[in-house]
């Protein structure tokens, strides 16, 4: 199968994974074999949703392991996407049937949220709300480029697919408006392509296997003709803060437009991972940053998944045992959620961190508190 075919199914598959997230219907009870999530003392028992709010802030105000808020929503079944909030919306703090939940206020208070749990309206006869104004789980502008314009590759087949041979007036610096030409597999007449330009090679950090390549998209373009020679056409469209460079490649336009509809959720990996790199960044991550770790969907990642942080304990010297030295153990030292995934890496954005964090500490999904 060559590289434009897989980049394709990448897109679809990446399109339908997050159309059924925001159709998953949250749990309402605790994980089997757990105790229900602890809520904090000083718990509001109604709060209203502000614009700029995100749900980790938000479950952050209720429980102390905000990554396991869907235990707790009460999900509204008289509406077509039960899952979402929005600026605006009153929380309020029940219990029902001995059961701690929260829900969304409609003027009934508790009993109203009981109602919405119970019932037996179909939701598809209610009118859809839409996603894109409901708060998201994270930042929006903090992950946007590493969603919008930014996906990893197999290196082997991105080094088939077509790449920039020289732009029509041999521009050193080309963007939106110019002509390019490209070589390598014909591409198709009429259709749009996305010129990417080379990133990072990741490894394996354990085995030093090559696990993917970081390509960023630099501009948009529509083919305009394909000569017989291999050399093809494109007239750029849009550019995105760079400029477009011989040796850059072509292949399929990644469009990962769809809002980000999921939810914290302790993360079901499995194996333990690592940060594998800080992104814009030479040293350390911190609250707000984005790191990539060495977990994909091969190993479980899903987008929501939150991993805790550990960083390795520093070694000591025993003073009773001739001054050996000895590793203290591995101590939390901050908080991830995964929103982007690949086959064996994902991006993470990082929640909170009481320490800097930096490659090569490890992952591990946190506890149930």
């Amino acid at each position: 199968m060559d590289m434009i075919m897989k980049i394709s199914l990448n897109v679809m598959a990446k399109a339908l994974l997050m159309t059924a997230f925001s159709s998953v219907l949250l749990m309402t009870t605790a994980h089997a074999n757990n105790p229900p999530p602890t809520i904090k003392a000083d718990a509001p028992n109604r709060y209203t949703v502000k614009k700029g709010d995100t749900l980790w802030d938000i479950s952050g105000r209720y429980l102390d392991s905000p990554w396991r808020w869907k235990e707790i929503w009460a999900t509204n079944k008289q509406i077509k996407n039960p899952n979402l909030i929005y600026p605006n919306d009153i929380l309020i703090l029940c219990v029902i049937k001995g059961q701690t939940l929260i829900g969304v206020d409609t003027g009934e208070g508790c009993a109203g949220v009981e109602k919405q749990l119970t019932s037996n309206v179909v939701a598809s006869t209610v009118a859809i709300t839409s996603t894109a104004n409901s708060i998201p789980a994270i930042p929006w502008t903090a992950i946007q480029h590493w969603l919008d314009k930014t996906l990893i590759v197999n290196p082997k087949d991105f080094n088939t697919t077509p790449y920039v041979l020289a732009s029509k007036n041999r521009n050193l610096i080309t963007g939106s408006g110019d002509k390019i030409y490209a070589k390598g597999v014909p591409l198709i007449v009429g259709q749009r392509y996305g010129v990417y330009r080379k990133g990072e090679l990741y490894v394996e950090p354990k085995t030093q296997q090559v696990i993917g390549l970081e390509v960023t998209q630099v501009a948009t373009g529509l083919v305009t003709s394909v000569e017989s020679n291999g050399v093809t056409s494109l007239q750029l469209t849009e550019s995105y803060g760079k400029e477009v460079r011989e040796g850059d490649r072509v292949f399929v336009e990644l469009d990962n437009s769809i809002p980000p509809v999921f939810y914290p959720t302790p993360a079901t990996v499995n194996r333990g991972g690592m940060i594998i790199r800080v992104m814009d960044s030479i040293s350390s991550a911190a609250r707000g940053s984005v790191v990539a770790v060495n977990l994909g969907r091969n190993q479980g990642a899903k987008p929501g998944a939150v991993l805790t942080v550990y960083q390795k304990g520093p070694l000591v010297r025993d003073v009773i045992d001739n001054d050996m030295p000895v590793r203290l153990p591995s101590e939390p030292s901050g908080m991830v959620m995964i929103f982007n995934t690949f086959d064996d890496i994902s991006y993470a954005y990082v929640l909170n961190s009481e320490l800097p964090l930096n490659v090569g500490d490890q992952l591990l999904p946190p506890p149930y508190l």
